[in-house]
């Protein structure tokens, strides 16, 4: 019994010089730095300012860890000084990743598993169980405001750092088509097609197609994914899908076709089951470019009276969104031309593409996308 309280004790000692080594008291009133990549530095590397950061932001109340080298934070995060909270990974990169977890060693060690040598650093917050959402979510928005590249998916408008869609189209491209007020004029001997899904679906463009009111869809459709999306020809089926008659509401607001970019819906048109002649056009944008514009989304709405706009804050996937919503097809052609709209639809594409692929390629159909892409 006494050798097993000594082995006890002797653990503790060890644990304790193990967290003095890797993670020293720090001055009550000081912020410690972590930078990585080509500029690293120690710990001793202190500014005055009240928390801790990361970076070059404050992060208040947080653990900085250098854990270069480290397969484990068991050692530096001892259980009984609590491991549930939220945590910022530093990579060699410059990109963060905010995270939350009930146990952040268990975390930590899964994230060295996929990510290697790229972690660098760990910022760890000890959370309540019940506020981890909330926090996450407000130190995801607070860290992409201050201008840090982020590997986050959801909860962020964009990702910053490089993507699969950069060996696609490159950034130059990218920046170019954002800025341009210009028609993008399709390359389309860089389609490709898989033809599978091309069958698949041709009776749900079969059923479309006979629909009386398609017709009048095919020119607001057109102008939208020639306007509003980046290069749709290259990105196609990869970074934008479009399906016919999807079954989303189909027994209250049935849709005629939905055009999801990521895993958000960014142009759908859709009919009320008791009102089938009465066509609506929902189109969600970036909110930021677009109030950069407008100022409000009242002054927006005074400028078109029948236009419903207003923040579509349920999409994890990409806060600052907005929801534009009109009726008929002249009514949404009229929408794309007013100053502001197109841009905030531009920015929104991009920043979900930039996230990585559409999640619902399995449904794109592609006769649907050949009236898109002007080929019919």
């Amino acid at each position: 019994m006494l050798l097993f309280a000594w082995g006890v004790h002797l653990e503790t000692i060890i644990l304790r010089v193990a967290r003095y080594r890797w993670h020293p008291p720090l001055p009550t009133a000081c912020t410690v730095i972590l930078v990585v990549g080509s500029d690293a530095r120690s710990h001793s590397d202190l500014a005055c300012a009240g928390g801790v950061g990361v970076g070059a932001i404050a992060l208040p109340g947080y653990e900085i860890l250098d854990v270069r080298g480290l397969r484990t934070a068991v050692h530096l995060l001892p259980r009984s000084s609590g491991r549930c909270g939220v945590y910022v990974l530093v990579f060699t990169d410059g990109d963060r990743y905010v995270g939350q977890a009930l146990d952040v060693v268990v975390r930590f060690a899964a994230h060295r598993r996929v990510f290697g040598d790229e972690i660098v650093g760990l910022a760890f917050l000890r959370v309540e169980p019940d506020r981890l959402d909330v926090v996450e979510r407000a130190e995801i928005r607070r860290l992409h405001e201050a201008g840090l590249p982020l590997r986050n998916v959801v909860d962020t408008p964009g990702r910053l750092g490089a993507t699969y869609l950069d060996e696609l189209v490159p950034r130059a491209e990218q920046h170019s088509w954002l800025t341009s007020p210009r028609r993008h004029d399709c390359d389309l001997t860089t389609r490709r097609e898989a033809s599978n899904l091309r069958s698949r679906h041709r009776s749900r463009f079969d059923r479309l197609a006979a629909d009386a009111r398609f017709a009048v869809l095919c020119q607001p459709l057109r102008r939208y994914v020639l306007e509003a999306l980046p290069f749709p020809e290259r990105t196609e089926l990869s970074y934008w899908a479009l399906s016919a008659i999807p079954s989303t509401n189909r027994h209250t607001y049935p849709r005629l076709f939905t055009l999801s970019v990521h895993t958000l819906e960014t142009l759908f048109v859709y009919t009320p089951r008791h009102e089938p002649d009465t066509v609506t056009f929902r189109m969600n944008v970036d909110r930021g470019v677009l109030l950069e514009r407008w100022g409000s989304f009242r002054r927006l709405m005074s400028h078109m009276p029948d236009l419903d706009a207003h923040i579509a804050d349920h999409y994890r996937a990409r806060p600052d969104t907005a929801a534009l919503q009109t009726f008929l097809p002249d009514r949404f052609l009229r929408l794309l031309s007013i100053p502001g709209i197109l841009p905030a639809a531009r920015r929104l594409n991009l920043d979900l593409m930039r996230k990585g692929p559409t999640t619902h390629w399995r449904t794109h159909c592609y006769d649907l996308a050949d009236i898109a892409l002007g080929l019919r």
